[in-house]
């Protein structure tokens, strides 16, 4: 693998593989594009997919090898660079299961207007892939690639369910300590929306973060939720979880916070509201759009420290035996109409998963916001219009 950020890959890098950098566990070389057949289509899907399914890595197109050993950049010459990277596109997408959240293309050229393909394929947390053409998986080491056998299949199939189920009770855990309010960050009381959003990777104990060297060096800051109705700036803080930002606190509480723990998962919680009456209340008006907005946030703050994908989002909601579904004039003429409350206490709803890039986080949670709707007595969320698509108005 060439150890510089795709996007910033020259000739020179390229010139400097030659007679050098053989085949192996995170690179590979082909001469010339994937043809119309069958078996060329195979023998690509397979190079990418072993990068998948192994470490990631590097596939070249343009850069004839000998023994594993490139002998010269040649290039490739097409008539449309773009519409060929269209053409593997398609090719990925349709032709791998379950899709490979992240590959990308940059064509460089190398004169006489050839270019080499270099194809970035990061290593999967959705692993293993399988090449729908001929029903295989594939692996690499450092000999290059190989089809998996019954044990290796058994052993990737453990690791990406392992991984899962720590990301899941970790969040069952942070319900119970919310509920509790046995939290870092002294919340006042009331019921609570909860927003976890955890990379796939850091859970699977590849990568790790440091959170607050990656909050003092990230272009982007995770903010509570909320943050534009909360008002005052958030205040930034250094603690044994890691890295938070939380709302103007009163009276020593807050009424929400974001914490970036060591393990690289953020939690942010937010109270809902509270009327004259002391009545609490989720404003149907504004919970969602609010998620919406903390999530993007969230997304992209992990698309700057490069933590990869998929991205599980849970969406949760404690203390919600006292709270209301709080719905807009246009329901029942005048005013505002209080539906509920829930009979239950916590509802912790299923995870949504961003494994594509760019990430649609109005389509991943549009379930979770239904059930919430449902769970109110509502056909669904007043946010979508009769198609699925976001309005994001209440």
């Amino acid at each position: 693998m060439i150890l510089k950020p795709i996007h910033d890959i020259r000739l020179a890098d390229l010139d400097a593989l030659v007679g050098v950098v053989a085949e192996g566990k995170t690179i590979e070389y082909k001469r010339e594009m994937p043809g119309g057949t069958s078996a060329e289509k195979v023998k690509f899907l397979a190079a990418v997919s072993s990068l998948a399914n192994t470490a990631g890595g590097d596939l070249l197109i343009g850069v004839p090898a000998k023994d594993g050993i490139p002998i010269a950049i040649s290039g490739i010459a097409v008539p449309s660079i773009d519409d060929e990277k269209l053409r593997l596109e398609h090719l990925l997408a349709d032709c791998i299961e379950p899709r490979i959240p992240r590959v990308e293309i940059e064509p460089i050229a190398c004169g006489t207007g050839q270019h080499v393909l270099v194809i970035r394929v990061h290593r999967s947390w959705l692993a293993p892939h399988r090449v729908k053409l001929n029903d295989r998986f594939y692996g690499r080491n450092s000999a290059g690639k190989y089809p998996l056998d019954v044990s290796e299949l058994r052993s990737a199939f453990v690791l990406s369910e392992s991984a899962a189920e720590k990301i899941r009770n970790f969040r069952n855990e942070r319900l119970i300590k919310i509920t509790a309010r046995e939290t870092s960050i002294a919340l006042h009381d009331g019921p609570v929306m909860v927003i976890h959003v955890i990379p796939f990777t850091t859970f699977a104990g590849v990568q790790t973060i440091d959170p607050v060297e990656a909050a003092r060096n990230g272009k982007v800051l995770p903010q509570p939720i909320g943050r534009g109705v909360l008002g005052d700036q958030p205040q930034a803080l250094v603690n044994l979880d890691g890295f938070a930002t939380i709302a103007r606190p009163s009276g020593g509480r807050t009424h929400g916070y974001v914490q970036l723990f060591r393990s690289g998962a953020i939690e942010a919680v937010t109270t809902v509201g509270i009327d004259d009456q002391k009545k609490c209340y989720l404003a149907s008006t504004q919970f969602e759009n609010s998620a919406i907005s903390a999530i993007r946030n969230y997304l992209e703050f992990f698309s700057v420290i490069d933590t990869g994908l998929p991205i599980f989002v849970f969406l949760s909601f404690c203390g919600m035996t006292q709270c209301y579904l709080r719905v807009p004039e246009s329901y029942r003429g005048s005013g505002y109409y209080d539906r509920g409350p829930l009979p239950v206490d916590t509802v912790a709803l299923s995870e949504a998963m961003i494994d594509s890039e760019p990430a649609d986080p109005p389509a991943a949670m549009r379930t979770s916001f239904n059930t919430i709707w449902n769970a109110y007595g509502y056909e669904k969320s007043d946010k979508y219009d009769d198609n699925g698509w976001w309005k994001g108005v209440g």
